[in-house]
């Protein structure tokens, strides 16, 4: 059965409708903490808004217990919503050496599964080794290998190797702290120095070629 041109119209009108309204929604509840409820229903759920509050609660050095809890609950939903959030998952580990004052067992598969999803994160990467460093004497061999591949990684070029830097100079638990130092010869100097020499020899070769 073919449609008139009328009803056509009125069927994209709702269409575009309904668009209008979902997406109206999804921006509420980015802006307003990750979800929009309406009494007992709960209309629309954004990972990303959920990850903003929960965020923001542990924007504290020392968050209060009640913001730690708060911001778990919210972390929780936003991976039922998005299993794959990595940010989601480093920040159940960083809210379990919160609550223990160390990485329980809980933390430590939290942290393992973010890498398990992406194995080197540009985003996360130089938060995430200091944060392992800081625990390193908890992790297990293979999570140690993965937080190495990556700032192996990280350290492949020049803006990389700078936040690897900060990173790795920042963290202060006595054990990381002596990785942290031997990373910094292996993974910053040695390499800066290597592309220091390639430019010089570089530059000589020109002068060469210029005479």
């Amino acid at each position: 059965m073919r449609l008139s041109r009328r009803t056509k119209i009125w069927i994209a009108g709702i269409l575009a409708g309904l668009s209008f309204a979902l997406a109206l929604l999804h921006l509420i509840a980015l802006t307003s903490g990750g979800a929009v409820i309406l009494g007992p229903a709960r209309l629309a759920t954004v990972s990303a808004g959920l990850d903003r509050k929960a965020e923001q609660l542990l924007g504290e050095r020392r968050p209060p217990t009640a913001a730690i809890l708060q911001s778990e609950r919210l972390t929780q939903l936003a991976l039922d919503e998005f299993p794959y959030d990595t940010s989601a998952w480093l920040r159940l580990a960083y809210i379990d050496r919160l609550r223990l004052g160390h990485l329980s067992a809980t933390g430590i598969a939290a942290l393992s599964r973010s890498y398990d999803l992406v194995a080197v994160d540009p985003q996360f990467a130089a938060w995430r080794i200091h944060f392992a460093l800081e625990n390193w004497e908890n992790l297990p061999l293979s999570l140690k290998n993965s937080v190495r591949t990556e700032a192996a990684a990280l350290s492949s070029d020049g803006s990389g190797r700078g936040k690897l830097a900060a990173a790795l100079r920042a963290v202060e638990d006595p054990i990381g702290s002596v990785i942290a130092t031997l990373w910094l010869d292996r993974y910053v100097t040695q390499p800066s120095q290597t592309e220091q020499r390639a430019l010089e020899k570089a530059a000589s070769r020109v002068r060469l070629l210029n005479n």
